[in-house]
């Protein structure tokens, strides 16, 4: 069964959702090269906004009738220029008339910044007044502001103070591609000189996203690589590449309508990086007005690429927070060496010793200037007992000192190697997504698996003692599954011998890691256990490389050839039920 989504996983889907689909700073520049051709001049002949559906259109007529068309809604939100009749609301509300400007003429509009902001300047009524379009996705709003700038109306819900300035929201801590240098490109890659060269763009460059900037590296003939390697010369291309993005955006009487990885996107040219065929519109705003029209449920279009790295990132912090209390316990179990001391101060004052006594005081002869030692007792032991319980103590503190030292080792192997799989994904993720999908398939979220399509694992996970991980598998066709699939050639492979069980696999945090005895011995006990002999006192599991590990062809599930194997004789036990 899967369990019930939560509403903060569906509160990230929408928000994965907008950050992919939504209008850029570059559709918001296109635009407005279309109003300014179409616009400048116009009068406007009615306003009309629908409060449930959080939409507002302003038509006006200059040589044709056209309708300015805003919203904000939370699952579709978009800005576009549309003819009257292509508005198609599923809503029985009637309209409201917002702001009152029938016969205003529209005199100057402009993008603020390169942000995803249209200011539209009027004459109503011999007077200078405002419309300022945030195009910001469910958190757009639209304001009419005075001569002044100073705030009259507003679509939400919102008290405005008297004489109250409009601010423009700030804008993120970007670069714009408008005013954009090569040492302005440069200094900051510097900075970011881990990330791939898309996701730099995508998160540090107003205007793009990942299509956009798949699309910037195929158009300069780029290959993929991380901003640690970008020079002069690269940068020069990458900025000279942005300015011609820029001019692409500047033709919005053609669109093009791309379904990438599930989403609806639009785009007034041609994608070079997609080899699907779009759709074509009349303009980039009906496109994107089918984009909004045609948005899917936030769980159908999650982009699995960030479902992906997330998943990864929350293994690292996951690691990293293990290799912190490994640490700590490390400084803790350290002291066993204490006990010992205690142990041998207790032999040689044994005399001294009586039944019954709760602590001893002892000279620790044992250091440069002998100091006196208050040593506990356990009052219903003996002496001899009291100084062998500080010697069992002692062992088993040197045991446990060496399997947290153990368990360190593994778990800084495992933090490095998904360290790797994270900087992969980052730099070429369908790659990296094949090349470790075994590894990637047991950190991803499984109770979301009906959003991202995740498929069952064949196996259960276990950890041992030293915290190495080891595969179980469930039954035939899983056993196969388990050892043909998810283990490496490398690491080695456990089996009850001549009796039926499951396939076990043990996975080495890097490919130079050496299993220790006691983890070959933990690893076979538990494939013991999981095998028809799981009730005999003793029991030969045989194990081996994985590559000496094959499947005869037209064999049945589960059966395998194996070669050079070893053999261990164990207990079964199940060390870490799962």
């Amino acid at each position: 069964m899967f369990s019930i989504i939560s509403k903060s996983f569906i509160f990230f889907l929408v928000k994965i959702l907008y950050i992919v689909a939504m209008q850029t700073s570059f559709h918001i520049y296109a635009l407005v090269q279309e109003l300014k051709k179409e616009l400048i001049g116009a009068k406007i002949v009615s306003t009309e906004f629908y409060k449930k559906e959080r939409s507002a259109f302003i038509v006006c007529k200059n040589k044709s009738r056209l309708a300015l068309s805003f919203i904000y809604h939370p699952t579709k939100s978009g800005i576009f220029l549309i003819p009257p009749s292509k508005i198609n609301l599923k809503t029985r509300e009637k309209p409201w008339p917002i702001f009152a400007l029938d016969s205003a003429v529209i005199t100057h509009i402009e993008q603020l910044g390169f942000d995803r902001i249209i200011q539209i300047t009027i004459t109503h009524n011999d007077k200078t007044k405002y419309l300022v379009f945030e195009a910001l996705g469910p958190n757009g709003n639209l304001w009419l502001l005075n001569d002044k700038m100073e705030k009259e109306l507003t679509l939400r819900k919102k008290e405005i103070g008297k004489k109250e300035l409009y601010e423009t929201t700030p804008l993120p801590d970007r670069l714009s591609p408008i005013d954009l240098s090569v040492e302005s490109f440069l200094e900051l890659c510097q900075k970011k000189e881990n990330l791939a060269l898309t996701f730099f763009l995508d998160r540090y460059m107003l205007g793009f996203n990942i299509t956009l900037a798949i699309e910037l590296q195929k158009r300069i003939g780029l290959d993929p690589l991380p901003v640690s390697q970008i020079d002069v010369a690269i940068a020069t291309n990458i900025v000279n590449g942005i300015q011609g993005l820029i001019e692409s955006f500047e033709q919005f009487d053609k669109g093009y309508l791309y379904q990438v990885k599930g989403m609806y996107e639009a785009y007034p040219f041609k994608l070079s990086s997609v080899d699907s065929q779009p759709e074509k519109f009349k303009s980039l705003s009906l496109a994107s007005m089918s984009v909004t029209e045609r948005k899917n449920s936030a769980v159908k279009t999650v982009d699995d690429e960030k479902i992906y790295i997330t998943a990864v990132k929350k293994q690292i912090k996951k690691l990293q927070k293990r290799i912190v209390n490994v640490e700590a316990d490390i400084v803790k179990a350290s002291d066993y060496e204490t006990y010992k001391l205690y142990g041998e101060l207790l032999q040689i004052n044994f005399a001294l010793i009586k039944k019954g006594m709760e602590s001893i005081t002892v000279k620790n002869i044992y250091t440069d200037k002998a100091t006196e030692l208050t040593i506990s007792l356990d009052s219903s032991l003996s002496p001899n007992e009291n100084a062998e319980k500080y010697f069992k103590k002692h062992r088993k503190g040197r045991e446990g000192l060496e399997l947290l030292k153990r368990r360190l080792e593994i778990t800084k192997g495992e933090l490095a190697q998904t360290e790797t799989i994270l900087s992969e994904l980052e730099l070429q993720f369908q790659n990296a997504k094949e090349k470790f999908s075994s590894e990637i398939a047991a950190l991803l979220p499984r109770e979301h698996s009906k959003a991202i399509q995740v498929e069952r694992l064949p196996y259960r996970e276990h950890q041992l003692s030293t915290g190495l991980t080891i595969y179980i598998g469930r039954d035939g066709a899983d056993n196969d599954r388990t050892t043909f699939e998810f283990c490496k050639p490398y690491e080695y492979w456990f089996h009850a011998s001549q009796c039926p069980g499951s396939h076990v696999v043990m996975k080495y945090p890097n490919k130079s890691f050496e299993p220790s005895m006691q983890e070959i011995a933990e690893t076979a006990a538990i494939a013991a256990f999981h095998s028809k002999a799981r009730n005999d006192s003793m029991v030969p599991v045989i194990y081996t490389k994985r590559k000496y590990v094959r499947k005869p062809r037209k064999a049945k599930a589960g059966l395998v050839i194996v070669e050079r194997e070893k053999s261990v004789m164990v207990e079964p036990k199940n060390h870490a039920a799962g």
